[in-house]
């Protein structure tokens, strides 16, 4: 009787997809034009000690194929002038490119060493280069007055078998997100703030100026964040070239 009871319980059904909630997501963002922004990374240890490194970034929107990004490192000085360039890609592996100035040599960075340590952070290349709509699998695991929480499965090669982000409704952006490993365990959570808007025409854009990422297995910790950011940058597309990181 009581299992009877339980099948009759009405089956838990969503007003919206995964897949919807991750294209309102993409649609707000697009837009932007480009960005120019200083940056500091924060690289904490496992006993809480901490290194700090100093970037500036550029980004190039393109709808069509994949957005580009150049970061370069300008402080300490054993880093300085190192640059990763990014193309990310609509459906195919992003492809990313570091130059590091000590040996003047570019050195383009395999699929499978995207899911591989960004600089000695937390951050991998995969996270510096962003998600595509296209290359994941998406379902809604939650919903509340204020929040959808998404789970996404990428489609191509990835460090990662799913990322469960929580978007928030009104600024259509992730506040925080859990990474899992090949073998499903929890990795790694990543936590926004600083939201900060910007207006670039009569679209405004919301960003998160600060993301921290613990890797919950080792301890260690990484901080991103955004000092002086400028949207609306129009920057031309054929500096975005690996021809161009010397």
């Amino acid at each position: 009787m009581k299992l009877f009871s339980f099948l009759l319980l009405p089956t838990l059904v969503f007003a919206i997809t995964g897949r919807e909630v991750m294209e309102k997501v993409d649609k707000s963002g697009e837009g932007f034009v480009g960005s120019s922004s200083e940056m500091t990374l924060v690289l904490i240890n496992a006993q809480g000690e901490e290194i700090e490194r100093v970037m500036e970034s550029k980004v190039f929107e393109n709808n069509e194929e994949g957005n580009k990004s150049i970061t370069e490192f300008v402080e300490p000085l054993d880093v300085k002038g190192t640059k990763l360039l990014t193309w990310s890609q609509k459906s195919d592996n992003n492809k990313q490119w570091l130059y590091l100035p000590r040996f003047k040599k570019i050195k383009k960075i395999s699929s499978s060493g995207q899911s591989g340590s960004f600089m000695g952070s937390e951050f991998s290349y995969e996270d510096i280069a962003g998600n595509e709509l296209d290359k994941y699998e998406y379902k809604l695991l939650k919903e509340d007055e204020s929040t959808w929480t998404v789970e996404a499965r990428p489609k191509n090669e990835s460090g990662y078998s799913k990322i469960i982000s929580t978007i928030d409704k009104k600024k259509l952006i992730p506040i925080k997100a859990e990474y899992f490993n090949k073998r499903e365990e929890l990795l790694k959570k990543s936590v926004m703030d600083k939201f900060k808007s910007y207006q670039v025409g009569k679209k405004s854009f919301t960003y998160a100026n600060y993301i921290k990422m613990d890797n919950v297995q080792t301890k260690k910790a990484s901080i991103i964040q955004w000092k002086d950011r400028k949207i609306g940058v129009k920057h031309k597309e054929n500096d975005f070239k690996s021809t161009k990181l010397k």
